[in-house]
């Protein structure tokens, strides 16, 4: 049993009758070849519409581009390859590469088709939702969603860190999972999140429009607040307390444009950050280096300048251990050691 390219577009669209959703649901599960080559259109759907975004070419003609005919056997596997690799070239900005990657599974209680889409170590991932709400994904996050928004919420869980610019809907609230105890509400408006599981806060960044944010208070009960632009939230996961600040949007914002921005940054919040973006690891030898912090802009610095401005602005020793082995396999991580 074949099905034909442009069944699958409408597959992903949720445009197709039961009869045909049944159909191709069935060729699904006939081998997971088959689950891969959907998983595959997804993603190059997903990037065509980043291109979109960004303005930078005709997407209908990058889509011709890539939109190939399957071929049976190792003809797949090559084919959308050479897609992929062409969208990266076309996607490609300084530094970061515009990536991710993708896992579809059902929801057995709702028969739902839930989405998850992960940006890798040291990349940014950009892609449209069912609404045609815009997400931005930081290094090391998740965003799962169901493929279509059919109940009275348009629901999404987070885990790490997005910018979002959601459509409008008045009857259909935007809501934002961001942990067991903190959520975000809107009807339509851009603001970035922050909700990494191994930080200790949670912080939400308003740069246009508003949102309520829901969070749990210390004694159980719950807290709400309502955002105004320029305005950041940050919810302490320990303590569950709630503290509302006017900031420079740009500096939670810059990672977009591939820029690590600090102002007055505690330097454990700078290690953080450097080791998403770098794909390294810190091993801090004396805790005193902890209490250095650090005002910086980076963009296209390398890891070794950026350590050598740390060494300068707050006085460490460092040492960068490379990974034995291959130097190509990216998932291998530097190393490095910390010490006043």
């Amino acid at each position: 049993m074949e099905v034909d390219d442009n069944i699958l577009i409408q597959y992903i669209g949720n445009v197709l009758s039961e009869d045909e959703k049944a159909q191709v649901e069935a060729w699904l599960k006939t081998s997971s070849e088959n689950k891969r080559i959907l998983e595959q259109m997804y993603f190059v759907l997903q990037l065509t519409e980043k291109v979109r975004i960004m303005n930078a070419i005709d997407t209908d003609k990058a889509f011709a581009l890539f939109k190939v005919k399957r071929k049976r056997k190792t003809g797949i596997g090559v084919s959308w390859r050479l897609s992929l690799r062409r969208i990266a070239i076309v996607l490609f900005i300084p530094l970061l590469v515009l990536t991710g990657y993708l896992i579809l599974h059902n929801n057995s209680e709702d028969g739902l088709k839930m989405v998850e889409i992960s940006a890798i170590p040291g990349a940014v991932s950009a892609f449209s939702l069912p609404d045609k709400s815009k997400v931005w994904l930081n290094a090391n996050s998740s965003l799962t969603y169901a493929d279509h928004f059919s109940t009275g919420k348009r629901l999404v869980e987070l885990k790490g860190e997005g910018y979002f610019e959601v459509v409008k809907n008045a009857t259909k609230p935007f809501v934002i999972n961001a942990g067991p105890s903190y959520s975000i509400e809107v009807l339509g408006t851009s603001f970035n999140v922050s909700a990494y599981p191994d930080d200790k806060t949670i912080e939400t960044t308003l740069t246009e429009g508003s949102v309520m944010i829901k969070a749990v208070a210390k004694d159980g009960n719950s807290i709400t607040c309502r955002l105004k632009p320029n305005e950041k939230a940050e919810y302490q996961k320990d303590s569950k307390q709630l503290e509302i600040k006017q900031v420079d949007t740009d500096v939670d914002t810059g990672w977009m444009n591939g820029e690590i921005i600090f102002k007055q940054a505690p330097m454990d919040n700078v290690l953080n950050k450097l080791s998403r973006r770098y794909n390294v690891k810190f091993d801090v030898k004396d805790k005193v280096v902890m209490d250095a912090v650090i005002t910086a802009r980076f963009k296209d610095e390398q890891l070794s300048q950026v350590m050598e401005y740390l060494k300068v602005a707050s006085g460490i020793k460092y040492i960068i251990h490379k990974p034995a082995g291959n130097g190509d396999n990216k998932s291998v991580i530097s190393m490095i050691e910390i010490y006043k």
